[in-house]
């Protein structure tokens, strides 16, 4: 082995066992919009650019990420929450190399969980942050209290709105809303469902506008996914997309979305303050974290 070939391989084991996880919330502000569909097609174009990704099924209840890769998990993060299965023990093996933890409508009103409940989702957590690169949290649309705990925690949020002016009004909801919860949280746009560029760029002019005006905030716009007849194929399908149709303008799209997240530089962090602590923060549970 060469000098150069030992100096790689120690830069991997660093990255492998050293480096949290990135946690990558992707959220929007109402439902309808292609969110889950976004996070688990970026998830495993993610997984095809060398990265080892985990879904977390936040959209309690509906179960949108196993119907979307058809799937059907035996345990999901309830047993987790009673103690009875460890976070790593309910990983689901997704189709392009990812994994998927599969949520719980049991988990509908996280606040009310009890302390030791709230301790073992931690605990989970916080043990899948340290065993993968991304964790893809699909998040229930709005501004409801389940959302916006994930969502602020995580290291990044990508906020998925459509050209429609009522998506748009509810996108600006979420960002001024979690701006609130956390001055410091990095937010990017994506825009699903666009006719064409000009389209997205208008709908990231408006927010960003916005955005900039009212709240102060420089919103970074992440990029578009077209509106593609193949994307509603493979929802019936229930076959992801970049999979199924990996030519098609829509996987292309989300193929230059996960090279722009491997290339580019994950925001700086408070090494002290992972994302397990701060949703434990998010819970009233930050001295236990």
């Amino acid at each position: 082995m060469t000098v150069g070939d030992q100096a790689q391989h120690l830069r991997e084991y660093v990255r492998r066992h050293h480096q949290r996880a990135r946690v990558l919330a992707v959220t929007s502000g109402k439902g309808g919009v292609g969110k889950t569909g976004i996070s688990v097609n970026l998830a495993i174009a993610l997984a095809a650019r060398g990265q080892r990704v985990v879904v977390l099924d936040a959209d309690l209840g509906l179960a949108n990420v196993e119907v979307l890769l058809g799937l059907n998990s035996l345990y999901n993060l309830q047993h987790v929450v009673e103690g009875g299965k460890e976070l790593v023990d309910i990983l689901v093996e997704g189709p392009g190399g990812i994994k998927v933890i599969p949520g719980s409508s049991g988990l509908a009103k996280i606040a009310d969980l009890g302390a030791g409940e709230r301790a073992n989702l931690l605990d989970g957590l916080r043990q899948l942050q340290e065993i993968t690169d991304f964790i893809i949290i699909d998040t229930m649309a709005g501004i409801g209290q389940n959302a916006i705990s994930f969502a602020s925690a995580a290291d990044e949020v990508l906020v998925v709105s459509t050209p429609e002016p009522s998506s748009i009004v509810d996108a600006y909801a979420v960002i001024k809303t979690l701006y609130q919860k956390r001055e410091d949280a990095v937010m990017s746009l994506v825009v699903n469902m666009a006719a064409n560029k000009e389209q997205a760029l208008a709908v990231s002019k408006k927010l960003t506008t916005v955005t900039q005006k009212y709240l102060g905030r420089n919103l970074s716009y992440h990029g578009y996914v077209p509106r593609d007849p193949h994307v509603m194929q493979a929802v019936m399908q229930t076959y992801p997309f970049v999979l199924r149709y990996p030519s098609a303008a829509a996987s292309k799209s989300v193929q230059e979305l996960a090279t722009r997240l491997v290339q580019q530089e994950a925001p700086m962090r408070d090494e002290r303050v992972s994302f397990f602590r701060r949703f434990a923060q998010t819970l009233g549970l930050a001295s236990s974290a």
